[in-house]
């Protein structure tokens, strides 16, 4: 066990450096920077925060007892999703409570204290719960990983699966006005009021025409990965595969080559998303969850239909006016598709080119005109096994590869058919 752990610490050790030095090249204050402020949201200092945290758990791990079972697993995960529910409602009402009483009555005042002792006493049973509940996801989705063969000698992950729940941080993002494509990104940190949202935005966009969104994210792909811990625990066991694969692709000619041209880009998340859901919802079951349908994820499209095509409809239609030049009709119809989709009770914040520019990225999603995610998808049903696709995708170094490896896929099945 103990030399187990060790070989798992040397391969986090490399993984760590890989990751940090993937994206090395020399610095530049971009108008990202500048609009993010005080707010940005620093990877490195994350890391040296969180990494010794998680090795502290596992050290406790090794004392005979103190690891779970499966069933042990799945119920530590579900008490502490029920913590975090039950924190996040305190504090809800406790907010709510301070903005509507302005001159606190004796009653008023020991109703807060009370709230207050009760979120501490959430808080602090949350932390308790916290590196039981990461190592149960991480075991889950490590013996998803392990059933398709991507692990190596004793089922050795490179790079193990090793998850912080949490805040993941925002995400803002620029685009041209005159044209739906990522001019640039900051991370933001997660403690952000929705007022401090538009202020960076507004900042943003001082610059001459650009579009600025700061987004939410469901996780982030650092070592340890970020995950959600507000979501739904089939979700959570998805967006823990999806990080992970980034993790694991980094390693491969796929995640070494995203950032070379937008396909890339499109294609890693894609191929993280279409894998992530599948991979995910076996971890699921894994842990002890029962499920239908576990290794056929549905798409965006057939799980929320009218959104869709809302928003695919708009995607399109944004498009055709920017080509032809027309910025300010465009504008003016997002604000009149996002106010019709507002009254359809769609909690979209924002609907600009940034959005579209980001959320395109996810090829399968309404916001993504990319054929990228249809042709993912039928490459995946060329494979009789998951393991197989993933291995075979994670040798695409360039999006010309990807084409070329579908082509010969389908002369495959033609000639066998």
């Amino acid at each position: 066990m103990a030399f187990t752990r060790k070989r798992k610490f040397f391969f986090v050790a490399i993984g760590i450096l890989i990751l940090l030095s993937t994206r090395s090249d020399e610095y530049h204050f971009t108008q990202a920077d500048y609009a993010a402020g005080s707010h940005s949201f620093s990877i490195v200092q994350w890391e040296l925060r969180h990494i010794p945290l998680k090795w502290t758990h596992l050290l406790w791990e090794l004392y005979p007892g103190n690891k779970p079972d499966d069933f042990e697993r799945n119920a530590i995960v579900h008490e502490y999703l029920s913590t975090t529910l039950q924190l996040e409602k305190e504090r809800d009402n406790l907010t709510d409570v301070a903005t509507a009483t302005h001159l606190l009555d004796s009653a008023s005042k020991n109703y807060i204290d009370l709230k207050n002792k009760e979120i501490v006493r959430l808080s602090r049973k949350r932390e308790q719960l916290r590196g039981r509940a990461e190592e149960a996801i991480e075991s889950a989705v490590s013996t998803a990983a392990n059933n398709h063969g991507l692990g190596l000698t004793f089922g050795i992950l490179l790079p193990p699966t090793d998850f912080r729940l949490g805040d993941p941080p925002h995400i803002l993002i620029t685009s041209r006005r005159d044209k739906i494509a990522m001019s640039g990104s900051k991370l933001i940190n997660p403690k952000l009021e929705w007022s401090e949202r538009a202020e960076i935005e507004n900042r943003a966009e001082l610059y001459e025409n650009t579009s600025a969104l700061v987004d939410d994210l469901a996780g982030l792909g650092t070592y340890p990965a970020i995950v959600s811990d507000k979501d739904s625990l089939r979700r959570i066991m998805r967006t823990a595969a999806h990080e992970w694969l980034h993790n694991y692709w980094i390693l491969k000619p796929l995640g070494r080559n995203m950032w070379d041209s937008q396909n890339m880009q499109i294609l890693n998340e894609t191929a993280a998303d279409l894998v992530g859901n599948e991979l995910g919802d076996e971890a699921f079951i894994i842990l002890g969850n029962d499920i239908e349908n576990a290794y056929k994820y549905d798409t965006f499209s057939s799980s929320n239909p009218h959104l869709f095509t809302i928003l695919r409809e708009t995607r399109i239609n944004v498009e055709k006016m920017l080509k032809n030049g027309n910025i300010e009709e465009a504008e003016k119809y997002m604000r009149k598709q996002l106010w019709n989709l507002k009254l359809g009770g769609y909690n979209i914040r924002k609907l600009n080119q940034a959005y579209f520019a980001f959320r395109g990225n996810y090829a399968e999603g309404p916001a993504s005109i990319s054929p990228i995610g249809s042709d993912l998808r039928e490459l995946r049903d060329y494979y009789s096994t998951l393991g197989e696709f993933i291995e075979s995708v994670s040798k695409i170094g360039d999006f010309e590869q990807f084409h070329y490896l579908l082509n010969l896929k389908r002369k495959e099945y033609f000639v066998n058919s």
